[in-house]
């Protein structure tokens, strides 16, 4: 765990600024986890952006990482590094998994809420769904923002549309 990120070296931080994808309408997700992937274990992920991902920090402690957070002039600085003893995302998706093999239904509503407080919500239940487990979330449009960040954390999802301003959107552990 890195206590004083200014005792991390020049070299050992990674910045990556995601405000042009952004500019661009493009989720900057894929972009923060190809660039993890070849971050260092001493190494440390800066993620420029102009808002405070919170979503985001949710996905990434299911990955391992732990986070700094600080806010200047309009931008959000958020460092990623590898916390001390990291859950893998399997262990930690497999915590709520049923012992008997009795499929399982887990229902939220997100309806009305401003983003991003659906995606955080649906993220925060990801570890209590397990293999015989699904998430069903009642939602006022489909999350096309979310299905990425599912596949990464080993999540599927797939959306039925029942009328105007009403989707059901059933999450899976793959497996």
């Amino acid at each position: 765990m890195i206590e004083n990120l200014k005792n991390v070296s020049k070299e050992n931080i990674v910045d990556l600024d995601v405000r042009p994808e952004l500019d661009a309408g493009r989720d900057p997700f894929n972009l923060i986890i190809k660039t993890l992937a070849n971050v260092k274990d001493n190494q440390v992920l800066h993620l420029i952006i102009n808002f405070e991902p919170v979503p985001l920090y949710t996905v990434m402690k299911m990955k391992g990482y732990d986070h700094t957070t600080e806010q200047d002039g309009g931008l959000w600085h958020i460092y990623l590094y590898k916390g001390g003893s990291p859950a893998p995302a399997a262990t930690v998706a497999g915590q709520g998994e049923s012992t008997t093999s009795e499929p399982k239904t887990i229902e939220i509503d997100v309806r009305g809420l401003e983003p991003p407080e659906p995606m955080v919500r649906i993220i925060e239940m990801l570890p209590q769904v397990g293999m015989n487990t699904t998430l069903l979330v009642h939602h006022h449009r489909e999350p096309l923002m979310i299905y990425d960040k599912l596949e990464h954390l080993g999540f599927q999802a797939s959306a039925e549309k029942i009328n105007e301003g009403y989707y059901k959107v059933r999450i899976t552990k793959k497996g």
